[in-house]
């Protein structure tokens, strides 16, 4: 990284002038002597206002000019005014929010002078003035340094200003810790039950106390301590405060206090002690997803295979409001799979297929998740394989994310039999690109049908070898192995969660032209570019698919057969 004031000769002139002339001019300047801290350049300034002389640093950044100059006390524990950071750095006219790189440092300690110099900090009480802030913090930077958080929704906001004055209630909570940062969720008050919160947060709660009280807000800030809360609410509502917990426990582990309005607050019982805990309001329930997504809600889709792709396609269906699952995999979640899986350490040595699960009623706790740990090829009891597939027969779509071909084979039969559409994937080795395709009963080929003009297309295609068989690896021919990455897999994951809602919600409307498409994520083989995108026309097959034919005397006599059965069983 260069130096800016070694590379840009001609700006630190300009800034040298310009502190010299405000030096020159401006009496309340007593003094700038210039500095190099390390690699930056500093300029010691003594300020006078009202009497008083304030000793302040001007540190050009490493960035300068497209980044602003900060002023400091030179003495780091110094605090003089309401408008500066808890870093001691003064909030002045020009921040990263306004900056330009036209404005000079002089200009900054001008800044400097406007600020002391109305706000008076060393002089009287009496004194003192205000200086209005030029711009408002968004609660994210408001909330930094709150260790103790409620969220707070619009719903809950409402049921509690309903209690009425002199009222107790009961609540439960349940809490997060993250990173130093504990963050309560309201699971329950009285009556009103939080439905949006997942449904462990409801197992591991806290029970805590509600009251409101006819003191005002002023009244409940000034709380330091459970005795003080005791008192406050028998002088003001003449009410003597049970803390005992309705669990047998020796008291409630914290209270909902709300004032004369009804606006609450939230306090925790640290021993004897009261912590006050930041409210965290949230108005951000507004649908984001796009309104054909609705109709995922009533869709069941199934997903076998919850590897790099399929774990991705059901944590985005989830996310646009896919409500249904049924998920089939019988693998484990090992370190190997972070590079390119959906879930994290949290998750090591689970079965893939419980821990997804998991993750989706995370995402929306009204989602109605069913799994299966069966491996559908594998050694298993004949009659659980067959009770699986038949769930799978009643979903509404069906998806192969395990790149297996006797999977592809069974779940085409149970397509076909059921008249489910079936979608599939494959992500090519290396990462070069990857296949999307689906079959819906009626309007494309049976899957196999498909299958076969892939391969068809992939054959007439320049040879496209992959030497080493580990899954989205290739060599080429310098020994050189590609890999392919979590982007690779999530861009192809990706294409294929599309291609699912639109199968799902779209009877016959498509979005998409084509229902088999190979995607091109770098150069090579068919490929000539990044997002290079091959349709492979599959429409035509659909005419020379013919029925298996049955005469009729056949058929008359099965159902014969299946008469006698059921009469038999009638018996």
């Amino acid at each position: 990284m260069g130096i800016w004031y070694l590379s840009d000769d001609s700006r630190f002139a300009h800034e040298r002038r310009e502190i010299d002339s405000i030096q020159t001019q401006m009496k309340w300047l007593l003094g700038a002597e210039w500095d190099i801290e390390g690699k930056r350049l500093v300029v010691n300034a003594d300020i006078e206002a009202h009497g008083h002389v304030y000793h302040v640093k001007l540190t050009y950044p490493d960035f300068f000019p497209a980044t602003p100059p900060f002023v400091t006390p030179i003495d780091a524990d110094v605090r003089w005014s309401e408008h500066q950071y808890n870093n001691g750095t003064l909030c002045l006219e020009w921040g990263p929010d306004n900056w330009h790189p036209d404005i000079t440092g002089a200009q900054m300690l001008e800044s400097t002078y406007r600020l002391l110099d109305t706000e008076n900090p060393l002089g009287q009480p009496e004194e003192h003035g205000i200086v209005q802030s030029r711009h408002f913090l968004t609660p994210g930077q408001s909330l930094r340094t709150k260790i103790f958080r409620l969220h707070m929704t619009e719903t809950l906001f409402d049921e509690l200003s309903t209690i009425e004055v002199k009222t107790t209630g009961q609540a439960t909570l349940h809490f997060v810790i993250e990173d130093g940062t504990i963050v309560y969720h309201v699971i329950q008050v009285n009556e009103y039950v939080n439905i949006q919160l997942p449904e462990t947060f409801k197992k591991m709660k806290e029970h805590w106390l509600v009251y409101r009280t006819s003191a005002s807000a002023d009244q409940i800030r000034e709380l330091k301590t459970i005795g003080q809360l005791e008192q406050l609410v028998k002088t003001q509502d003449d009410v003597i405060l049970s803390l005992a917990a309705p669990n047998g426990e020796d008291r409630v582990e914290g209270i909902v206090l709300l004032d004369h309005k009804g606006i609450a607050s939230f306090y925790y019982f640290s021993g004897d002690q009261l912590r006050s805990m930041a409210i965290v309001f949230d108005d951000s329930l507004k649908k984001r997803t796009p309104e054909f997504c609705q109709r995922l809600s009533e869709k069941r889709i199934a997903i076998v295979g919850l590897g790099s792709v399929g774990s991705k396609v059901a944590e985005s269906l989830c996310r646009m409001g896919a409500g249904k699952f049924y998920l089939v995999d019988e693998d484990l979640f090992l370190v190997g799979n972070l590079e390119r899986h959906s879930l994290d350490w949290r998750n090591v040595a689970f079965h893939k297929v419980d821990a997804i699960a998991q993750k989706l009623r995370y995402i929306s706790p009204i989602a109605e998740v069913e799994t299966t740990s069966l491996n559908l090829t594998g050694q298993e009891s004949n009659a659980a394989v067959n009770g699986a597939l038949i769930k799978m027969s009643t979903c509404d779509v069906i998806v192969d994310a395990t790149a297996n071909g006797q999977v592809f084979n069974l779940l085409a039969s149970i397509s076909a039999a059921s008249k489910k559409p079936l979608i599939w994937t494959e992500v090519y080795a290396g990462g070069i690109g990857g296949l999307i395709a689906r079959s819906r009963p009626g309007l494309d080929p049976n899957p196999q049908t498909m299958r076969q003009a892939y391969y068809q297309y992939t054959t007439d295609a320049p040879e496209f070898n992959q030497s080493i068989s580990a899954p989205y690896t290739v060599e080429n021919s310098e020994g050189e192995v590609y890999i392919a990455s979590d982007a690779d897999v999530s861009v192809i994951a990706s294409h294929l969660t599309r291609l699912v809602v639109d199968t799902a919600v779209n009877d016959h409307q498509s979005m998409f032209p084509y229902s088999m498409y190979l995607i091109g994520l770098s150069e090579g083989w068919i490929f000539s570019q990044p997002f290079d995108t091959r349709p492979i026309q599959t429409d035509h097959l659909l005419q020379h698919e013919v029925p298996t034919a049955v005469d009729t005397e056949t058929r008359s006599d099965n159902i014969s057969f299946l008469m006698k059965l059921l009469e038999k069983s009638d018996d």
